[in-house]
């Protein structure tokens, strides 16, 4: 019989050299994909979803949970144009936007970012809309970077959209601040989100505790109700709705309250216009300028030495004499919960 040539790649140890070969082919797959990611600044991810979506933070059960349905999914995480890292998560219609900015937003009417604080000792606060949630955090462990979110709620629950949007939010700010080295932020068993409760003025009764009930019935048409209220969390919120008013707008008026100058200049263009001193010896004095319309500023609130500030802003739909009677009782509220000696 005739001797069988064997092929160059045969013999004992061409499994071992096939399986080398397999594996510098993924390699080389891997690194030309690594280097257009870096190029293009994105990393593109189809089909199924990783168990953690938008730099290790999302959970793969959160994102099923909130995007039900056969569709495949589509994960990229890229720059946007100011270089930011960016994310958007999708499965058909479905559309989840994440974004960790590194400077700071100084956005026009800014106060509007978000209606409804997260509390929880957390200096954030959502938005939610008919057909989407914005969410925003502040985190200070990472030099004051801006965790932002937007996520889908048409078709679902008012509650159920505004709990994943502040979960989702609070997990990409955590994520973020572990890669910085950080304290992660406690994540609550539970968010709890205000309703609008009547306010019974014939009582006595003042929406946010602030102004008279005499002063609000004449500024009022109707039925006046209640939205959020002032809290020690980092930012708090307090809104006076009329009859027929929504919940997600400001209403009769609306006053945003920050515990932090970071937050503030993280959010507002400009600032603070004035500068108010407070002490429990003597009742707050303020001038025409401490009372002038807020803009995108806001208007500090100072305890001699300094211990305590509170930075708050306040809008209303009244003539320029409800507007300066409002900020008058909010700021005069706010000074008395501020415990300055």
């Amino acid at each position: 019989m005739g001797e069988i040539e064997h092929p160059a790649n045969a013999g004992p140890g061409a499994p071992r050299r096939r399986r080398l070969w397999a594996a510098v082919a993924l390699a080389m797959a891997a690194l030309l994909l690594a280097a257009w990611a870096t190029v293009n600044g994105a990393w593109p991810w189809s089909g199924s979803l990783p168990d953690r979506a938008c730099w290790g933070s999302l959970d793969r059960s959160l994102l099923t949970k909130a995007a039900p349905g056969d569709a495949s999914w589509e994960v990229r995480e890229e720059k946007d144009r100011w270089g930011d890292p960016d994310c958007t998560v999708q499965r058909g219609d479905w559309r989840l936007d994440a974004t960790v900015m590194t400077t700071p937003l100084k956005a026009d009417m800014w106060w509007g970012l978000g209606t409804v604080p997260l509390r929880h000792g957390l200096p954030g606060m959502i938005k939610p809309n008919p057909n989407r949630v914005d969410g925003w955090l502040r985190l200070p462990q990472c030099h004051n970077k801006l965790a932002h979110i937007n996520v889908p709620s048409a078709g679902a629950d008012r509650h159920a959209a505004s709990d994943f949007a502040a979960r989702s939010l609070l997990a990409v700010g955590n994520a973020q601040i572990a890669r910085c080295g950080g304290k992660p932020f406690p994540a609550p068993r539970s968010f709890t989100w205000p309703a609008p409760k009547p306010v019974h003025l014939s009582h006595g009764e003042t929406p946010c505790g602030v102004a008279d009930a005499r002063t609000v019935r004449e500024w009022a048409d109707g039925e006046v109700r209640q939205f959020g209220g002032f809290s020690a969390d980092p930012v708090s919120r307090c809104s006076a709705l009329e009859e027929g008013d929504d919940a997600r707008g400001l209403g009769l008026f609306s006053a945003l309250v920050l515990r932090d100058r970071a937050t503030l200049d993280a959010f507002s263009p400009t600032g603070v216009q004035a500068r108010v001193q407070v002490s429990s010896a003597r009742p707050l004095k303020l001038t025409a300028k401490d009372l002038r319309f807020d803009g995108d500023a806001a208007t500090e609130l100072a305890c001699a030495g300094g211990r305590e500030r509170r930075y708050v802003h306040v809008i209303s739909e009244g003539s320029d004499a409800q507007y300066t009677a409002i900020k008058r009782a909010v700021l005069t509220k706010v000074a008395a919960s501020m415990g300055c000696h």
